[in-house]
């Protein structure tokens, strides 16, 4: 029955091989190209970590604090010292 079926769709060794040979070169073609993006992964990570770290970029901020600065802050409502939190319950065993 099963050959009877082939016979039908005329499908030939031709067809067979070309088929696997066309599977063949996909897989190739994948694996070359998972293969290239690794590499070009290791290599980006190797070039960010032989970059030299520029203090250049970094500057300091200061600002001058005055008497009139001090007390230009208004406090916040409902501020809490931290002596009159409340403690958290604690279990001992």
């Amino acid at each position: 029955m099963n050959t009877q079926r082939l016979a039908q769709l005329r499908i030939s060794p031709l067809h067979i091989q070309q088929g696997l040979f066309a599977s063949l070169a996909l897989l190739v073609t994948l694996v070359a190209t998972q293969q290239f993006q690794h590499w070009d992964q290791h290599r980006e990570a190797t070039r960010l970590q032989q970059q030299p770290v520029h203090s250049a970029l970094y500057t300091r901020v200061s600002a001058p604090l005055g008497h009139e600065t001090a007390l230009s802050f208004t406090p916040v409502d409902g501020q809490v010292a931290p002596n009159q939190l409340p403690q958290p319950q604690t279990w001992v065993f």
